[in-house]
């Protein structure tokens, strides 16, 4: 699925969570972002061309597990579930190496 701006209401303040075996472990709005999409967007895209489909990893909001008290680390089983609203979701299974 494609999702351009257009189809968005506010497409610089989207709500963005990750949870990790239905606990949510993060939640935040791209507005909350150090730089803009437009700002990301532009500054990649003047270094190599985007193409439909690529990703781009902006860094990741408070709430990590390293950063907890216990500190929370992913293991083999657990399922990470990061969601953009009005884009979709994403489900990782997390496997032992």
């Amino acid at each position: 699925m494609l999702v351009t701006p257009d189809e968005l209401a506010t497409p610089d303040d989207l709500e963005i969570c990750c949870s990790v075996n239905g606990m949510e472990m993060q939640r935040s709005r791209t507005s909350n972002l150090i730089f803009s999409v437009p700002k990301l967007v532009s500054e990649l895209s003047s270094l190599l061309p985007l193409q439909p489909g690529d990703l781009i990893f902006t860094g990741t909001p408070s709430g990590v597990g390293s950063s907890r008290d216990p500190r929370v680390y992913l293991k083999d089983g657990d399922v990470v579930v990061s969601e953009i609203a009005g884009i979709g979701r994403m489900t990782n299974h997390c496997r032992a190496g």
